[in-house]
Parts: C-alpha cells; sequence; structure tokens
C-alpha cells in the first residue's frame, strides 16, 4: 500500500496453488489498497498518543528541513535569519558624517607701506610663497627717486653752507646749516627705506589666500591698505557642518579622518579640538561648527579646500546604525 508516492502498509493475500489470482482481482486489490491507505494512515496517526504523533512531526520537518528538497528556499531562509541576527548582534563602528573646509588658523596681513601706486603684481591667488624669496607686488618709486635726489642736493647745499659759516666764524649760522643738512640726511634716509619696501615680498612661508590685485595695476594706494592675506601651511585646521541630530554624539577629543574634493583617495587624521555650544544655518540647514586640529597634512592642501569627514564615535549595533536616522524621522512625524 502506498500513501502520498512512499510505501506504508504490505498487504498479503493467500490462494490455494490451483486458484491463482487473475489479472482482473489484482487490479481490483490494488484499486482498493489505494482507495484505503490514506484512510488507513490517519487511523494509524491518529491511534498512537500524543508523544509518539509529537515525535512523528518533528521527525517530518526535521526530514524536510535536511532534506534533498527545497534546497533554494533553505538556503535562503539560513542566510535570511544570519543576516537578522548579524544586524542585531553585530556591532560596528559607528561614524558622524560631515561635511568640511579646511581654512588657516591665522592669516597674515600685508599692508602697503607707503602711499604711492601699484606698478605690478606677480601673484595671484592660491600661489605659493617662500618667506623672504616671492614677490608679491612692487609699487612705483620714480616720485620717490625724484623726491630722494631733491633731497640729496639740499643736503650737500646745507652742508656747504655749514662749512663757509665755520670759515667765517659764525658759529650759530653754521650750526643751523648743519641741523638743516641732518635733517635731509634724515629724508633721504626715509626715501631710501621706501624705495627698498617697494618690493613687497612675503614675510611668511605659505600660500596666498586673498590679493588679486592684477586688476588693479597703477591704481593709488594707501599707508596701512591691506594689500595681501598669506595664511602659512603649518597653520590649517579643518572646520566641521556637523548637523544638530549627531552633534551630541561628539566630544572634544575624539579621532577621525577626511577627504578632499580634490584628492578623494588621501585621507587626513584629525582630532576635535572645540565644538560650538550655538547652531548656524549654514545651506538652509541648522548645524554645529566642529573646530578640527589636522595631526596629518599635506603640500597639496590649501584653505577652503571641502570635502568630506568622518569622526569616529564608538562601536554599536548595526541595526542602530542603519535605522537612527528613519526611526528619527517617524518619531518626528508621528511624535512618539
Amino acid at each position: 500500500m502506498r500513501h502520498e508516492g512512499k510505501p506504508c502498509a504490505v498487504v498479503t493475500l493467500e490462494r490455494t496453488a490451483n486458484e491463482p489470482f487473475g489479472p482482473e482481482e489484482v487490479a481490483a486489490v490494488r484499486l482498493v489498497c489505494d482507495l484505503g491507505a490514506p484512510r488507513l494512515m490517519t487511523l494509524h496517526n491518529y491511534d498512537r498518543w500524543f508523544g509518539a504523533r509529537i515525535a512523528r512531526r518533528v521527525r517530518s520537518l526535521l526530514a524536510t528541513l535536511v532534506g534533498p528538497q527545497y534546497t533554494w528556499a533553505k538556503v535562503g531562509t539560513i542566510a535570511a535569519v544570519a543576516f537578522v541576527f548579524f544586524v542585531l548582534f553585530a556591532k560596528g563602528w559607528y561614524r558622524v558624517k560631515a561635511p568640511f573646509v579646511v581654512e588657516a588658523i591665522w592669516q597674515y596681513k600685508i599692508a602697503a607701506p607707503f602711499d604711492g601706486f601699484l606698478k605690478s603684481v606677480e601673484l595671484e591667488v592660491g600661489d605659493s610663497l617662500e618667506k623672504d624669496r616671492t614677490a608679491l607686488a612692487e609699487l612705483d618709486t620714480a616720485e620717490l627717486r625724484l623726491q630722494l635726489a631733491a633731497a640729496k642736493a639740499e643736503q650737500a647745499g646745507y652742508l656747504k653752507q655749514a662749512d663757509a659759516a665755520m670759515r667765517d666764524g659764525k658759529t650759530a649760522e653754521a650750526q643751523i646749516a648743519q641741523a638743516n643738512a641732518d635733517k635731509a640726511g634724515a629724508q633721504i634716509d626715509l626715501l631710501a627705506h621706501r624705495i627698498e619696501k617697494a618690493r613687497i615680498l612675503s614675510p611668511v612661508t605659505g600660500t596666498l589666500v586673498t590679493g588679486d590685485l592684477k586688476r588693479q595695476i597703477g591704481a593709488p594706494v594707501q599707508t596701512g591698505q591691506i594689500l595681501f592675506e598669506v595664511a602659512p601651511l603649518d597653520s590649517l585646521r579643518a572646520q566641521l557642518y556637523v548637523p544638530e541630530d549627531e552633534v551630541f554624539d561628539m566630544t572634544v577629543g575624539q579621532e577621525g579622518k577626511l577627504a578632499t574634493a580634490t584628492y578623494p583617495g588621501e585621507y587626513l587624521r584629525f582630532v576635535v579640538e572645540r565644538i560650538n555650544p550655538a547652531a548656524e544655518v549654514v545651506n538652509n540647514r541648522n548645524v554645529f561648527k566642529v573646530r578640527a586640529k589636522l595631526l596629518d597634512t599635506q603640500p597639496w592642501l590649501r584653505p577652503g579646500m571641502e570635502g568630506v569627514a568622518k569622526v569616529t564615535v564608538d562601536k554599536r549595533p548595526y541595526a542602530w546604525i542603519w535605522s537612527r536616522k528613519v526611526i528619527n524621522w517617524v518619531r518626528m512625524k508621528l511624535w512618539i
């Protein structure tokens, strides 16, 4: 007898040797067995005590699980269960992601040394500078040189007057002429100093950050007017713009890495130095400015470069890391 395609029982029929079963009888017996097998198996299963029935069900379930049938469904189920356990119990590094901009800690401002006119400008914003070697601009000295020549002639005249007065015994006039000669000498020193300073050199090694004056050649400048600003290369830091829903996960002293848009494959380490206590609106978003000290630097790093920074906070479950923003959004929408 067969049930669901599997042998489940045996029926034995006997006759004398001179009365064999005919083909019709064999077919009738097979038909009766096929029709009665389901009912007999049902009675057999429910006739057993409940422990045996439970054991049979468990055995059938285990046979289905470890058997050769439904292979891909089993593999998918195992993979899904493993993924759920991994997400719930495995932990990964939680990192706060924020845009940043490189800025100089301090900038050296270069002013016009005297009143004059721009004669030439040799550099543009972004160019590299060397201390006391790189010329930024030059002021016109034609008028100063004329004044210098006039002052020298005036000094020579006073010196002659002083010598003549001394020969004639006119001590008072000689002293007055000598004083005028000294005054002219001081004027000569001042004009010579201004002519020397007309060629403006960079006082520090760094990068020119402001001072695009090539279109203003010939324009007048005044003493103390800021012409250029230079940022030293060894005084750069990063300014992070952290979203308000993540800033409270950060503390001073945390480390992270940043990558600029110019060199996305180069990662520079930094440490959080200061977190501004008040939020600001940047690009229509509330953010907190976080100042970071660069632990690594590169020759190509320049003020104004932008990119993405990631601050390492601590290890947390992947389920929390991946669902945090969605859960916060749902809470805000549903007020829960």
